[in-house]
């Protein structure tokens, strides 16, 4: 019996991890989660899981330099921590859009945990910015059979490229290589500018920030430049 007990549990287990991974798939695939735009000599990078105190205000810095605008997918209890950069980012036209109000994976949220997340995070941003988010990105890209539901009414936003760029074990050189890789019209490329994250090294954001310093000029040379998600999906 102990033995019946053993397989049925991890056959549960199979089953339970087929599932969440099928309906990651799924989602991430289906005709409402944007995964690309369509403006030709236009790509949107985007940032998840700050804002940090120190790493945002850099990038900021960087993409007021080269006259480009980017799409910050906040968490919210940072946010609330840091109102004065999601106010900079308003000011200087970029884009604040949802993460979740913490830095946790829809694949350990019930729906109503994950609804929370989504609106405690939208509620941050509309009253440190006055502005109503119009987009969505979870954590890891991590998607559940609600995730569709509890999103309406924001986009979810999936990416063309995501690059590793949480990892020191990724250098700048192989950051900027695979960055320069990905250039197609309607790109939309997820960085991130915060390394206290579960999985993530602490410093990544300075790597991210160093290839950056090199790709945003070769994207100009290209005749590309980066835009906000709602520039992109012709929202605005």
């Amino acid at each position: 019996m102990t033995r019946f007990f053993i397989v049925l549990l991890f056959v549960l287990m199979v089953i339970c991890v087929y599932t969440i991974i099928s309906q990651t798939l799924y989602r991430r695939y289906h005709s409402s989660v944007i995964i690309k735009g369509a403006k030709k000599h236009k790509i949107a990078i985007t940032f998840d899981d700050g804002p940090h105190p120190v790493y945002t205000p850099k990038i900021l810095d960087l993409f007021k330099l080269h006259e480009m605008k980017a799409t910050f997918f906040i968490v919210g209890e940072l946010g609330e921590k840091h109102p004065s950069i999601l106010n900079r980012m308003i000011d200087e036209g970029h884009e604040v859009a949802i993460h979740h109000h913490r830095h946790v994976s829809a694949w350990t949220q019930t729906p109503w945990q994950l609804k929370r997340h989504i609106h405690q995070c939208a509620q941050v941003i509309e009253k440190v910015t006055d502005q109503k988010p119009l987009f969505y990105r979870p954590p890891w890209g991590h998607l559940n059979m609600s995730s569709l539901l509890m999103a309406k009414p924001y986009h979810l936003v999936i990416w063309t490229g995501i690059f590793q760029d949480w990892t020191l074990k990724t250098t700048k050189t192989a950051l900027v290589q695979k960055l320069m890789r990905k250039v197609e019209d309607g790109a939309i490329f997820v960085l991130h500018d915060n390394g206290d994250t579960p999985g993530a090294d602490e410093k990544a954001p300075e790597m991210t920030i160093a290839a950056l310093e090199e790709f945003l000029p070769y994207l100009k040379q290209q005749g590309y430049e980066s835009i906000t998600m709602q520039q992109l999906m012709n929202q605005s």
